[in-house]
């Protein structure tokens, strides 16, 4: 469930849910969309249940949300990136863009549901305050190492454009 806080705020949120899905996944550092860093390849993999797959899917889903990592880093921790490519550098450009950095997401409740799949329920917050609450997300398990699902990005996306859908790249469909 979704609460967001009246006014200002909400729309704030929705710009900043925009944000943090363009800035989690913004290829403007040069490289490739669809490619993790060597880096990332070559990390052994991570525990796929558990406490620690808690711990694992916590910490990459709050790296994912964190204006301050590199992108090339945020990239890498993407399911499919390489099909949104073209939306975030276009959409990278706009006013929301401005949010960026501000925009930061912190993890409140991580279950792994099924092989393979976790929840994810977490904060969104723009200068260190909460404006929106209890949103929900999936974390993938792919390759040895949990991804944010693609479908989390597009209800991000959804939420932040609204009735706006013909600018959701086609990989989310209407």
């Amino acid at each position: 469930m979704t609460s967001f806080i009246p006014g200002r705020c909400a729309a704030a949120s929705a710009a900043a849910a925009a944000c943090l899905a363009i800035a989690a996944c913004s290829s403007g550092s040069g490289h490739p969309a669809g490619h993790a860093t060597k880096a990332a390849h070559s990390a052994p993999a991570q525990p796929e249940t558990g406490q620690a797959a808690d711990a694992a899917v916590k910490a990459m889903w709050q790296t994912f949300f964190n204006g301050t990592v590199p992108i090339p880093r945020r990239l890498g921790l993407l399911q499919d990136s390489q099909r949104f490519a073209s939306f975030v550098r276009s959409e990278a450009k706009t006013s929301l863009g401005a949010l960026v950095l501000a925009a930061s997401g912190k993890v409140t409740k991580v279950a792994v549901t099924a092989p393979g799949k976790a929840s994810v329920t977490f904060t969104i917050l723009l200068g260190g305050r909460p404006i929106a609450k209890n949103l929900s997300g999936t974390a993938v398990y792919s390759g040895g190492r949990w991804l944010v699902a693609a479908s989390s990005f597009c209800g991000l996306l959804h939420k932040a454009y609204g009735k706006k859908l013909h600018t959701l790249p086609a990989a989310c469909g209407t």
